[in-house]
């Protein structure tokens, strides 16, 4: 699979991100853990990401600029941020950063083929990110990154990559390939309860915590 990861990236660019200049992280905040998960739909993508903030100052508030793949549609916000404005490029956040650990989540509808490269960038430095695709049979691959235990959820096995200490601005390639493409993009139906449902499960596996050993706070 990582020898189709150069020639997909070329053929599918239009898909990518181009990873636009972030501006300096504020000290002492930063993604302790940020959870990617991709819904494979017959016609599109549901991506829902899922970020838990660590900030050891005091309660402040951020305006992050989130770039989001090109293509990205009906961009829902689920939880964390108080206001937002989508931009040519993204959106940008607006979000109330208490002291301690908060957490945000929103969600979007890609159009996709058999294959999709998608290039992720965030606002701030991620101690560790996880993505998880769901599925039937489903191919994932994050380059620079590598597998872990397989997620469960329900009744589902979802295969999962991770990378650690990504810094802020920083691009990171996601690819998928055997996606269940039949009829052509319909992004109404992108906007469906899909979200709802994966965006839940990420929040709780938020709320349960990290394993043990792992750093929640920025070193």
């Amino acid at each position: 699979m990582r020898s189709m990861l150069v020639a997909i990236v070329i053929a599918l660019a239009p898909i990518a991100a181009a990873a636009a200049p972030s501006p300096p992280a504020p000290p002492g905040v930063d993604i302790g853990l940020l959870l990617l998960a991709v819904d494979a739909k017959r016609d599109h993508l549901r991506v829902s990401e899922a970020l838990r903030l660590s900030n050891t100052g005091p309660a402040r508030t951020l305006e992050l600029r989130v770039p989001l793949p090109e293509g990205a549609a009906y961009l829902a916000v689920h939880r964390g941020i108080e206001r937002w404005l989508r931009t040519a490029g993204g959106f940008t956040a607006v979000l109330r950063v208490p002291a301690g650990i908060s957490e945000v989540a929103y969600s979007y509808a890609l159009p996709s083929g058999r294959t999709a490269v998608m290039i992720r960038s965030f606002p701030l430095r991620v101690q560790r990110l996880e993505v998880v695709a769901r599925g039937r049979g489903v191919g994932l691959e994050l380059d620079g990154g590598g597998p872990v235990d397989a997620v469960l959820l329900g009744a589902e096995t979802l295969p999962r990559w991770e990378v650690r200490a990504l810094p802020a601005g920083e691009p990171v390639t996601i690819l998928l390939d055997r996606l269940p493409v039949s009829h052509p993009w319909l992004p109404a139906a992108g906007a469906s309860g899909i979200a709802v449902v994966l965006g839940t499960g990420l929040i709780r596996h938020l709320r349960r915590g990290p394993p043990p050993g792992e750093e929640t706070s920025s070193r």
